[in-house]
């Protein structure tokens, strides 16, 4: 789906659109847990895998089909997972079990995985690295305004027309924008294979994880994935344990989680084109564990859905300006980078959120501290690693990658 300059901002409107829908799908189910606990009469702690059992499989899936479109072409397996996720979402909307529950949200991140991260790359083909700030902003903006409203619209729309209405809706969206995207590149569904054994496509993961970039990069994104994804995952949990809130409650005290995304998104692209990776992404680290410890204090629930909205604004500082690192590795691979950058966020998320529940057991302060407290120590380790992410340091950095991918080749 590579398209002409003039169409670009067309495409990454659409490729908007997609991104948005499917990170709705995921950040609307931890809010509802508390709700789904009640209707399947179970305890919550039960449900707790609903959340890494749609992260991992997304993760590990993408390893994969960043690969495909590599081979294959952006544009067939772009809508061809579109597809794979419309059916799932249609099957978790029909769930009658608990259990059921659970088998379609794991086939659910399977569905879904690689349609974000192909979406990133076709905006990588389509803009210079120089100026991807703004674009990979606007990407992130979606997925943010994805996070803040499945988040919130989630738990607020249940008892108005039901969480699987909700995923219904979503299934139509996926597949109204298979059906865009197939009328309008005809010509980019002609499959070209490209010569990529299965050995050529490990020893190109192998490659970017060796060079220093490329593996503390993704290093980065892990930790920032499990801190984000650990908290956010049991934030319902923590609302209702503190203030009794129910699901309208849960919906409007994370009414502000994804909102600085969507506003600030590209403006914090444009930083880090002006000003370079090197100041923005330890800020956004050390500033979401300041607001992680700040929320550990006793507050109204105004203050705290305030500490909470500052807390995702540290995602949108760090994860979409490491994201963009990742495609500007090897371009020829682009899809299967990003795909492998993709893999190593949602893999964090779920991990962290797995972390997360077994430190609930000592108390929720506890485990906030801990997870601040980490963070805190890969925020200073930032500052360091990061400091030759600088405008004028990319010519330079780019020619070592080439002759490091060439020379491990």
């Amino acid at each position: 789906m590579e398209a002409p300059g003039k169409n670009n901002e067309s495409q990454l409107r659409v490729m908007a659109v997609i991104a948005f829908a499917v990170v709705y799908s995921n950040y609307m189910m931890a809010p509802l847990i508390p709700a789904l606990s009640r209707e399947f009469s179970v305890s919550p702690y039960q449900l707790g895998w609903l959340i890494p059992g749609f992260l991992i499989p997304y993760g590990i899936s993408t390893l994969v089909y960043g690969a495909l479109s590599d081979r294959w072409g952006r544009t067939p397996v772009l809508v061809t997972l579109l597809c794979f996720a419309t059916a799932t979402m249609m099957l978790l909307s029909f769930a009658g079990s608990w259990r059921t529950l659970l088998i379609a949200r794991i086939l659910s991140g399977v569905g879904c995985g690689g349609i974000v991260t192909i979406s990133l790359a076709i905006i990588g083909d389509s803009y210079p690295y120089e100026v991807q700030g703004r674009p990979m902003g606007r990407m992130f903006g979606a997925i943010a305004a994805g996070i803040g409203f499945g988040s919130t619209l989630g738990p607020i729309l249940n008892p108005l027309v039901g969480w699987r209405n909700e995923f219904r809706g979503l299934a139509c969206i996926c597949c109204l924008a298979a059906g865009f995207i197939v009328k309008s590149n005809k010509s980019a569904l002609k499959v070209t294979r490209r010569l990529t054994s299965f050995d050529q496509v490990i020893r190109e993961y192998l490659v970017v994880l060796e060079a220093p970039r490329g593996g503390r990069t993704l290093a980065f994104i892990f930790s920032n994935g499990a801190f984000h994804g650990g908290i956010f995952a049991w934030l319902s949990l923590l609302l209702i344990s503190r203030y009794h809130l129910h699901d309208t409650g849960i919906g409007l005290a994370l009414l502000g989680y994804g909102l600085p995304g969507i506003f600030f998104g590209t403006v914090i692209g444009k930083w880090a084109d002006r000003y370079g990776r090197s100041y923005v992404v330890p800020i956004g680290f050390l500033w979401a564990a300041i607001f992680a410890f700040l929320l550990i204090l006793p507050s109204p629930r105004f203050v705290a859905a305030l500490i909470i909205t500052a807390l995702s604004m540290g995602f949108d500082a760090t994860h979409p300006l490491m994201s963009s690192i990742t495609t500007s590795l090897d371009p020829k691979h682009r899809g299967q980078i990003t795909g492998l950058a993709t893999f190593t966020n949602f893999v964090g998320m779920g991990i962290g959120a797995l972390c997360f529940q077994q430190l609930i057991a000592f108390g929720f302060t506890v485990a906030l501290a801990i997870f601040a407290s980490a963070h805190t120590l890969v925020g200073f380790a930032a500052l360091y690693d990061f400091r030759g992410e600088r405008p004028a340091c990319l010519p330079l950095i780019r020619r070592a990658i080439a002759q490091s991918i060439s020379s491990l080749r």
